[in-house]
Order: C-alpha cells, then structure tokens, then sequence
C-alpha cells in the first residue's frame, strides 16, 4: 500500500454508493488526499457509470422525434418500461418534448411546436431509472426565443449520486451576445443571467450570424460548447458553475486543419482529463487538439496525437461523403461511428469498441446519445427498443 497508484486502484472499486468516497476520505489524510483528487474522481465515475442504452433523435418529415434502445443488459433491477415517456404534457396539443442531452443519469427535455418554429414554454428533467421527473417552467426571458437556439445540460450536483440535487444550465445567442443561465433543484429557482459579448470577443462579422454547437462537455466544474460563426471562425464558450462566469475564447489552429473536416467535437482526451477538441476527418482519423496555457495565461491549442478509428477492424465509412460520426459523450470520451459493418460505441481512451447495430437506424439523418447510469450490467446485448 505504500505505492499511491496502486491504493488508487483498490478504492477505484468501492461501491457507487453516496456514502462510499466520504466515508473513506475519514479513514486518514492519504486517503483523502486521493479520493478528492480530481482526476481520481473522473476516473471513478468512468469505472461504475456504465452505458445502459442509446437514445436515438431522428427528423422524419422535418419533426423531431426520439426513442431509447438497451445495448447491455439491465438485469432485474431496471425495468424496460422505466424509459417510456413519462405522462407529462408539453402544453396544448400541438407541443411536444425536443431531446436537448442526457448526463448522470437523467435526461433534458424541452417543449415545442410540432411544426418545428414554436418557443419553448416548459423544460422536463427525467430520471427513467428512478421512475422521477421534474417539470420546469422556461424563464420568462426565453418565452420569445426560437426553440433551436436555445441548447443546454443537466448536472447532477454530486456525479455519483443519480438521486440528488441538480442543475440545469440553458445557453442561448442573441444579436451580438452569448448568455447562459442556471435552475438549481434545491432553492426551485432560476439564476441571474450571464452574458459574454460577441464583438467584444472578435467573433462575429457584421450580421452577427453565431450559432451554438449542441453537444456539450463537462471538465471539472465548467460547460464548455463550440460557437460557430460565419465564415469558418470558431470559438468556445466556457460556462463556470461556481462563478456562473461566462466566456468566449477563439480557437486558433492551423488553417488545413479545418479543410474538408467531417465533425468537430469536445472530449476530455487529455492527460488528466483536460479540454480536449477532436478534428475528424473523412477517413475516420481524429486530431487531437488540446487546449494549454501559453506563458502569458493566453490559451494555446497544441496538436497531442491521432486516432485512426479506420485501422478498427477496417471501421470505414459507407463513403467517404457519408456522415460517420453519429454521436459523441465527451465526457467519457465516447464516440458512435456508423460503419459499412454497423453501429459502433468506440471507448477513445482505451480504444475499445462494440457493435450496439448491425446497420445505421437512420434513413433522413439523427443523433445517438449514449445514456449512462449507475447499475450492475449484465454479460449479454439486448436489440428491445421503445418509442415515443
């Protein structure tokens, strides 16, 4: 025991319970020490977080609509009919539930018009292995705000308790502006809003067109999303959950990297589970771009490796043009790679991979978004599907 890594190792396998790493950070100063450590933290919540399932999001004639697949199997303690659609009303009839992500066990949901232009008016936070959901109302601020550029996540205030308190972060563009702003489950109140101007920030032209990437990643105890603005320029938006501080940094690469790229995406690939910006490209390689202080406190992007997905067992595209990556949860650092062999769930950090389709189940495009949560996973792979 005199070896830290190897303490590590053993208390890496404590029980997922609340109580497991306080109590054993009372056992002595060392012990402490290691289960407070941030990357010891990640760690763990990789080692006991499995992926349970996938939900799927897909747009058949221009509307949203979303459905969940097993991909382990959940034993007896979780039931198929926990992830039906809870009996919660969007509003009236011609509003219905838009997938906004998926993180420590619960699900965000926002309302919309069926026809795909209307503002949403109520958010739902779902935990379909607790069988609980909460409703939300929006802030009065975003009632005239058009759904699609509205995006946001859903943190758990302990990520090794599915049960506990939460936050529920919502970020939004405006003319020349970024804002964001929080719900906190335990006073039942939205925050103050935050702001980050665009101008200031270098990154708009004159129409001010930006848009805010969908997929999210959490490093530490900061959001960040990718900020697209016209003419190739991109930026991140960084969300601080204790400061509630906001801001925009350019990203600064080499121009080729961004030439004929098929996906950009944020991981936590890093050592020690730093910001992490992955570059795809046709092939199926990735460009691993990671973010690290210059000597003046200037964040600087350096190129830290690549990953061939295409020397996988030859996990190549359909064709080059086709969309490969279908999905991505940056802060396990999976990916899903749709293959002329099938769906794929690709584990970036080890490089492990498995089969969750034997072909793509999208015929006009979608998104897969895996869902992982606390539970003792079973040995086989179910194909049981639900929709709504």
């Amino acid at each position: 025991m005199d070896v830290d890594d190897v303490l590590a190792e053993i208390l890496l396998r404590l029980p997922p319970l609340p109580s497991a790493l306080p109590q054993a950070s009372l056992v002595c100063t060392r012990w402490r020490r290691l289960v407070t450590d941030p990357d010891f933290l990640r760690r763990f919540r990789a080692h006991h977080w499995k992926p349970l399932g996938v939900f799927l999001t897909s747009f058949p004639s221009g509307r949203e609509d979303f459905s969940f697949s097993f991909i382990s199997d959940p034993g007896d303690s979780i039931r198929h009919e926990s992830f039906s659609m809870p009996p919660v009303r969007a509003g009236d009839d011609d509003y219905t539930w838009v997938f906004l992500g998926c993180r420590h066990g619960r699900v965000l949901l926002i309302s919309r018009t069926r026809h795909g232009y209307g503002h949403g008016r109520q958010m739902l936070v779902w935990n379909p292995v607790a069988g609980e959901h909460y409703l939300l109302h929006v802030p009065h601020f975003l009632l005239d705000r058009h759904w699609s550029s509205v995006q946001g996540a859903v943190i758990c205030a302990s990520s090794h308790n599915h049960k506990g308190p939460f936050k529920v972060v919502l970020v939004w563009n405006g003319s020349h502006s970024v804002h964001a702003c929080v719900y906190s489950s335990e006073t039942g109140e939205w925050g103050d809003v935050s702001t980050a101007v665009q101008r200031e920030s270098g990154l708009i032209a004159e129409s001010g067109f930006i848009v805010v990437g969908f997929w999210n990643v959490l490093v530490g105890n900061s959001l960040y999303w990718l900020l697209f603005g016209i003419g190739g320029q991109l930026h991140i938006l960084e969300f601080d959950l204790d400061s509630q501080d906001l801001a925009v940094t350019e990203v600064r690469l080499p121009p080729d990297v961004y030439a004929k790229h098929r996906g950009l995406y944020l991981t936590t690939l890093s050592n020690g589970g730093g910001l992490t910006l992955v570059v795809m490209s046709a092939n199926l390689r990735a460009q691993l771009w990671e973010r690290t202080p210059d000597f003046d406190g200037t964040a600087r992007w350096m190129l830290g490796g690549t990953i061939e997905l295409d020397k996988l067992l030859s996990l190549r595209p359909w064709f080059p043009e086709c969309r490969a990556i279908l999905g991505v949860q940056g802060d396990d650092n999976v990916m899903i790679v749709s293959t002329y062999r099938g769906v794929f769930m690709v584990h970036l950090e080890s490089m492990q991979f498995e089969k969750i389709f034997e072909a793509n189940p999208f015929s006009d495009g979608g998104t897969i978004h895996p869902f992982t949560t606390l539970y003792a996973p079973g040995k086989s792979l179910l194909r049981c599907s639900g929709a709504f």
